[in-house]
């Protein structure tokens, strides 16, 4: 069996590293809390505007905040209950975000659902308008708005999807469990996605260490047109887009490209999940399964609504096993520290990730021994020791030129630096101050 992989990566094999061996054979189960606050900035675009005030009644699936800009995304009550307010708070980014929080009355009324029906004879040009109505967004964690994804502009094609299964990140098992107990809603999204925009080819792509899982996706895919499932080596990133594609069609994204430009379209395994429930159902994108792990009591897999508070999915496994020295959503490599368990889930949380006050304790940063693991290490063939000295020199132009804004914010060169340099770090706030230069000259 051929495996396919990419050029650089890293290995992080030691479970005190990779953390899946917890969760990896906990069944999904559903946990709804009382209270959900769910914030109208979920996804990349301009927040959604609040459409409901304290003290509303909602049904579960009801439109509660409505897109704004081109990149916009629906919002919908994940609850039916009474609106206790509309406010700013505090969620997983660095400042506050307008939320609309929900008593729920558990009740789980909905709204009057529409769906189209099978994804196989649903006609193609109503699918797309379904994804955006359903508010979805990528669910491995960019959050990019699925529907403006799946729009190709005139001028550009694309011939191929492929959906990553490959959960590459540590600590994760979220979509393992969904491919795992419900591979039939993941090959569904992927033809629903595939009829959508007319390509013929579509890939699931997992990682070898998944072998259940390629298992359940195989004979769930048989016999669907165009489908078919590649196994990856076990290597981080391999989930990441670029190498995907790399990896899969053998083709490079150029650099500043999107995936688009290599004739490819990458959707994650639960957002495929999320667009069959969509297509067939009518569904909004209301819950979505998430790890939760490290020191809680019972590490799990489970299927939260979206705007659950951290602390009441921890508080579902048991509470801490000791205390809290840092909580981050999503994979420790890509995840996002968040300040506190007061923040609630989003569409793109994958994971809340506890580490304990040892484990949370940077390592003492020493001088570089010019090694060069960080260069073998890198997935974009980049080389972070140069760019590295130009960031800490203040040399943002000369870093730009040799391709900062290509790096992916991995880690991978982090992980392997035996010096415990601060790169990825560095990258990410460089980029930033970049970036905010480019929208302050508009």
């Amino acid at each position: 069996m051929k495996k396919y992989t990419f050029k650089g990566g890293i290995h992080p094999l030691h479970d005190r590293h990779e953390g899946k061996t917890p969760t990896a054979d906990k069944p999904v189960r559903k946990f709804v809390s009382d209270t959900v606050c769910i914030p109208m900035d979920m996804h990349l675009g301009a927040p959604s505007k609040p459409c409901v005030k304290k003290g509303d009644h909602v049904l579960m699936g009801q439109l509660i905040g409505e897109p704004v800009g081109g990149l916009g995304v629906p919002v919908h009550a994940s609850v039916s209950g009474t609106v206790l307010e509309v406010a700013r708070r505090q969620n997983t980014g660095a400042g506050l975000s307008e939320c609309v929080t929900i008593q729920n009355d558990f009740k789980d009324e909905w709204v009057e659902l529409k769906g189209l029906g099978n994804v196989e004879t649903a006609p193609a040009d109503q699918i797309i308008p379904a994804i955006a109505a359903a508010g979805i967004c990528g669910m491995g964690g960019a959050c990019f708005p699925t529907a403006a994804k799946l729009r190709i502009p005139e001028g550009q094609s694309i011939d191929t999807i492929l959906v990553n299964g490959a959960e590459c990140e540590t600590f994760l098992t979220a979509d393992h469990r969904l491919m795992l107990e419900t591979p039939m809603r993941v090959v569904d999204g992927l033809r629903a996605a595939m009829r959508a925009t007319g390509v013929k080819r579509g890939v699931i792509c997992i990682e070898e260490n998944k072998m259940d899982a390629v298992a359940t996706i195989k004979k769930a895919a048989g016999g669907r047109e165009g489908v078919s499932v590649a196994v990856m080596k076990t290597k981080y990133p391999e989930g990441g887009e670029k190498q995907l594609i790399k990896a899969i069609t053998g083709r490079e994204v150029p650099s500043g490209g999107l995936p688009m430009h290599a004739h490819v379209v990458v959707l994650n395994a639960a957002t495929c999940a999320a667009i069959a429930d969509a297509v067939i159902d009518g569904k909004p994108l209301v819950e979505r399964i998430t790890t939760v792990t490290g020191c809680v009591r019972e590490p799990a897999n489970l299927s939260l609504r979206i705007g659950t508070i951290f602390m009441d999915a921890i508080g579902e496994c048991g509470g801490y096993s000791e205390p809290a020295g840092k909580i981050f959503t999503g994979g420790s490599m890509c995840g996002i520290c968040v300040p506190d368990d007061t923040v609630p889930v989003s569409k793109g949380n994958n994971g809340i990730v506890v580490l304990n006050e040892k484990e949370a304790t940077p390592p003492e940063t020493t001088a570089c021994i010019r090694c060069g693991r960080c260069v073998r290490a890198c997935p974009m063939g980049l080389n972070p020791y140069r760019l590295l000295n130009l960031c800490e020199a203040g040399d943002k132009a000369q870093a730009e030129k040799e391709h900062l804004l290509d790096c992916i914010f991995c880690g991978s060169c982090s992980y392997v630096c035996p010096a415990r340099r601060w790169m990825t770090a560095a990258f990410k706030n460089a980029k930033d101050e970049i970036m905010a230069a480019r929208r302050a000259k508009k």
